[in-house]
């Protein structure tokens, strides 16, 4: 599809809507899986243990596939991995569906995992270029798209099922959905820029000048894991409610989260990207660690929602950072990686401390993580350059 007769800001403007679209689609795929998986678990009659030793198998893929993107980013461009991986992903689908013993589920797992990783670098690479020729942050509406395609993908996903549509005809009607979307967006997707320099190793270590900002990720991401897996627990064991209430829990940290993330673009234009990552560590740090201290039920759900809010932006935020820091495929694989690692390790953290100690001791770690992140939002920097209109051709947008 040729955008090349439209103006400069028009083209931009619809890069940034095939951009949302792809996190969009990315979020649409997760969330379909996600509604399955207790469908895999009785097809294929899996303990327990046996399904925990599958889900690893997305773990796996992923980070085989983050620190590669980075690698293809620079050789391709954002756009060509951006496409190819979510075309990818959205294949994935079908392989998930037609696995009919544990070591298929876990081989298409595995491809799932990759693709998703290498999807999830090059579609925030593409969007932090995106955002560097828009001239003010944008990055958080992106990522709230994500979270939207997730929420659609699981409401889509438990209607179909209680409709009696099973797993295999679900599977691949989103894998169609999927993959036509993303070839509809493959021509309006902003095209990226090889890196004139490849970095000759894509699994090295980040240089130091990263490391603040990689902190920054595992920090946040080790919070977002432990609310998906501890907030129910907590509400539930600890403070003794109903199961419908302990569900509420991860709901109210997910709604705020979105919320945050709508608004974040806007606060951060207006405040800059410290302040954002700065004030949303401390409403973390106050808010759950309040929340902890009272331990009434209502307290906790408020607690949820301010780690919900407060991390909103962080991921986004520190996604443009590192773009500005150095290669921007390279720069934001090596985030997400350790992100990645953090959001996958900080659940059985929390749960082995909450095993010696308490619950509420262990939750206390995302407290002192929101404190770190504050200690640490020097190292974001300042606001996104804004583009001389002249020099970019008229392509920066004022809106």
């Amino acid at each position: 599809m040729d955008t090349g007769e439209r103006t400069p800001a028009a083209r931009l403007r619809a890069q940034r809507v095939a951009g949302l679209l792809i996190f969009l689609a990315n979020g649409f795929c997760m969330g379909t899986w996600v509604t399955r998986i207790p469908d895999f678990k009785r097809a294929l009659a899996l303990s327990e243990a046996t399904l925990g030793n599958v889900l690893l198998a997305p773990a796996l893929g992923a980070f085989l596939g983050m620190p590669a993107a980075g690698w293809l980013v620079a050789r391709l461009g954002s756009r060509a991995v951006a496409v190819s991986s979510g075309a990818a992903f959205a294949i994935s689908l079908f392989g998930l569906a037609f696995s009919r013993s544990p070591l298929e589920l876990f081989l298409a797992l595995t491809f799932f995992g990759v693709s998703n990783g290498v999807m999830d670098v090059s579609m925030n690479a593409n969007a932090a270029e995106v955002e560097e020729a828009w001239g003010r942050p944008i990055m958080s509406s992106f990522h709230a798209l994500y979270s939207v395609g997730g929420l659609a993908g699981a409401a889509a996903g438990g209607g179909l099922a209680h409709a009696g549509v099973t797993s295999v005809a679900h599977l691949c009607l989103a894998a169609v959905a999927a993959l036509v979307l993303v070839a509809l967006l493959s021509g309006w997707v902003r095209p990226g820029v090889p890196a004139r320099d490849l970095p000759k190793n894509p699994f090295a270590l980040p240089p130091r000048a990263m490391w603040p900002l990689c902190a920054i990720a595992f920090l946040c991401m080790f919070g977002e894991g432990a609310m998906a897996d501890w907030s129910a627990v907590y509400l539930r064991e600890t403070l003794g409610t109903s199961a419908a209430f302990a569900a509420t829990g991860f709901a109210a940290f997910s709604v705020a989260m979105a919320a945050g993330r709508f608004l974040g673009d806007g606060v951060s234009s207006r405040l800059g990207p410290v302040a954002v990552v700065r004030g949303g560590g401390a409403l973390v740090t106050v808010g759950l660690a309040a929340a902890l201290v009272i331990g009434h039920p209502v307290a906790g759900l408020l607690g949820f929602a301010s780690v919900g809010l407060g991390l909103s932006c962080v991921v986004p935020t520190v996604f443009s950072a590192a773009a500005r820091t150095g290669p921007t495929g390279a720069s934001i694989a090596a985030v997400a990686t350790f992100g990645y690692l953090a959001f996958l390790g900080g659940p059985p953290v929390v749960g082995h401390i909450a095993a010696a100690t308490s619950l509420p001791i262990a939750l206390s770690l995302i407290v002192v993580g929101a404190l770190a992140i504050v200690l640490l939002a020097g190292s974001i920097g300042g606001r996104p350059a804004a583009r001389d209109v002249e020099r970019r051709s008229g392509e920066r947008v004022e809106a």
